[in-house]
């Protein structure tokens, strides 16, 4: 939640500067400068790497069995968030004084402070950075104790947590019924309850590589075509053509999880749950 409230003040500010870079006589004075340089970091940086670790730190538990530590979640919050501010809010400043970007040096000592301040930003910034590997690797270290029996750590309110921390590989052992947009608060405010009999084998799509091979091929064509490199981009596209027309022939590309595979699993849950309750 911290990290989702940042990104709503950090997006309405990048917003706003936005809007001021759309009025051709402020863009016409702004084009080039360091205050554009601000305003984009301030929409990525806080639209997405905000966003970024906001889901990372709910989905984390739902992907791994376990849930991040709190307090160093906290510690690279505030140092994210505080270094954010300090390192581009002066970089507004020296926009608007009109200093441009991919500056080397300057003769003005005046402006020195502006950058020393940038600077120091950048460098809670990086404590920020190093806080979240210390989250991640302190959070291994407690794993057990910060274990998510039940599957729904958070009190969620859609149908992933209605599943076991990690899921089965098939997800939901009958494909569940949804009432509501909000279909696992919805089940939990009725008093729903999960099946514990009556499975039956589950179709499963196997694993290829073969969206990872063609996306690469096609990369290395739209890299090529860009730098000109003809030769590269008939041969890449010769190969994206070639991949997809063998994929077409891979006839080996599902199976399915035996009815007491899925018996297991799911009374496995059953204990699990009985034993969290």
């Amino acid at each position: 939640m911290m990290w989702l409230l940042a990104v709503r003040l950090t997006r309405v500010i990048g917003g706003m500067t936005g809007v001021m870079l759309a009025v051709p006589p402020a863009g016409f004075v702004l084009h080039n400068s360091l205050f554009l340089i601000a305003h984009f970091h301030n929409v990525i940086i806080g639209g997405v790497v905000f966003g970024a670790f906001a889901g990372i730190n709910y989905w984390f538990p739902k992907a791994f069995g376990f849930r991040l530590d709190a307090f160093w979640g906290k510690v690279s919050f505030w140092c994210w968030f505080i270094g954010f501010w300090v390192a581009f809010t002066p970089l507004y400043i020296l926009g608007l004084m009109g200093i441009t970007r991919r500056v080397s040096h300057f003769d003005d000592m005046t402006l020195q402070p502006y950058f020393v301040t940038a600077a120091i930003g950048a460098g809670i910034v990086a404590l920020g950075i190093g806080a979240f590997l210390i989250q991640i690797a302190v959070s291994v270290w407690r794993r057990k104790e910060l274990a998510d029996t039940t599957g729904d750590i958070w009190g969620g309110r859609t149908l992933e947590w209605s599943t076991s921390s990690p899921p089965p590989d098939y997800n939901f052992a009958f494909t569940p019924i949804a009432h509501e947009m909000d279909a696992w608060y919805d089940m939990k405010q009725r008093g729903a309850e999960r099946p514990t009999k009556g499975f039956v084998a589950i179709h499963m799509p196997k694993n290829t590589g073969a969206g990872f091979i063609i996306g690469m091929l096609a990369t290395a064509m739209g890299f090529a075509l860009i730098w000109h490199m003809y030769w590269i981009a008939i041969a890449a596209f010769a190969a994206t053509v070639i991949a997809s027309i063998v994929h077409t022939f891979n006839y080996n590309r599902d199976y399915h999880i035996p009815a007491d595979a899925v018996t297991r699993t799911e009374d496995e849950r059953t204990r699990a749950l009985s034993a969290a309750a």
